[in-house]
This record gives C-alpha cells, structure tokens and sequence, in this order.
C-alpha cells in the first residue's frame, strides 16, 4: 500500500488505517496498532504520533480508567450503541446467568431428578461467581489485563463474601436464612452492579468531542 506522498507519509490514510483497525473489534492495545500498522509499512512513531492526536480530538480513547495504560479503543455514540457491541458481551452473559440462576434456583424441585442438575449449576453459580463477578466490573469498568484465573479467583471471593454478609443481614429480619430471600438479594446486587458498571462504561465511552456522522461527510 502506497502511504507516501512525496516522502512524507499521507495523515489521513494513516489515521484511517488506525480507525479501521480498531472498528472491527472496538478495543485494542497501542503496541496491537502499531503492529498492525507496521505489516501496512507505517512506523512505529508515525501510529504513536497519530494515535496521540486522534485521542486529543476524541476520535479514540486513551488511558480508561482501571485499564492498562496501554488501552486504545474507539467512543460509542450512545447507549444502543454500546449494549450492541461487544464491550458489552460480559455484563449481557452475567446477567444471562443471573435469570437462570434465579429461574433454576426457585422453579427447579430439589427431587425433581435429572433436571436438579441445572439447579445445582446455575444455582451454585449464583451464589460463587455472578454477584462477585458483576461487583468486580462496576468496581473496574474497563479492568481487562490481569489474568483470567486472577479474575475468577477474585470474583468467587467477592461472591462468598456477599453471600455471607447477606446471611449475616437476613439473619436478623422475620424471613431468615432461606433460599428464596437469598436468592432474591443477591440477585439485586447483581443487577445494581451490572447497571453500575454499564453507566460507568457509558459515561467514559461517550466522547462529545467526536463530530457527527452528517458533519463528517460535509
């Protein structure tokens, strides 16, 4: 691909080469661009340097909040934006667990064999990983680089956790440690979790900076 433009590399091919990279998956790395860049022939300070002034004029976002310093990704215009792209794979899945959790849990008979299964999965799920999971994304809405063991280590802990504190709490109202009660409180405090950490997202992901699509084409 032909970048130059008498010895002196074209900005708006470059800058586009850099959004394309980073429109089909959104989220990236600095080093991930200029790697790609490079198989385009563009230099490592050419994308840096690019990468910098597209982050100033807020077509690209730079240094999120409980993220790797090294985190690249493009702004989403809105909130249909964002619940449909792949940012918001995880807290769809968790709360995709939540419903079945909570379903499985409450429907489900303890002697209802074969189909108790789902109730011991879904169920021991609710209890060891979603609330903590959840909890963990609206603490660090964009937290990503630590290892996926690290963060399922975490996420169990958090939710055994909750779980004891909210025995602790139901253990002093007239319902007292039952199924449904639990069930019922932790299931809030995934959803509140989940809608935390959606708004956070959001709320960093908008950039008011980046023009129109109509004025972009004037």
């Amino acid at each position: 691909m032909l970048l130059r433009e008498k010895d002196t590399y074209v900005p708006e091919t470059v800058r586009e080469l850099i959004l394309e990279a980073l429109r089909s998956r959104r989220f990236s790395t600095v080093q991930g661009v200029v790697t790609e860049l490079k198989t385009n022939g563009v230099p490592e300070s050419v994308t840096m340097r690019m990468i910098k002034d597209l982050a100033q004029e807020g077509y690209v976002l730079l240094n999120l909040p409980g993220s790797s310093e090294e985190t690249v990704m493009t702004p989403v215009s809105g909130w249909c934006e964002y619940l449909g792209s792949t940012l918001a794979l995880d807290l769809w899945l968790t709360l995709v667990l939540l419903i079945l959790g909570l379903v499985t849990t409450l429907l489900i008979p303890v002697d209802l064999w074969p189909i108790v299964v789902l109730r011991w999965i879904f169920g021991g799920l609710l209890l060891v990983l979603v609330p903590g999971f959840a909890f963990v994304r609206a603490l660090f809405p964009f937290e990503r680089f630590i290892d996926r063991w690290e963060r399922l280590a975490l996420s169990c802990g958090l939710s055994v956790a909750l779980a004891v504190l909210v025995g602790f709490g139901l253990n002093f109202t007239p319902w007292g440690i039952t199924l449904v009660p639990t069930a019922i409180v932790l299931t809030g405090i995934t959803l509140a979790s989940i809608l935390i950490a959606t708004y956070r997202r959001v709320r960093i992901l908008i950039s008011p900076s980046v023009p129109s699509s109509s004025s972009d084409s004037e």
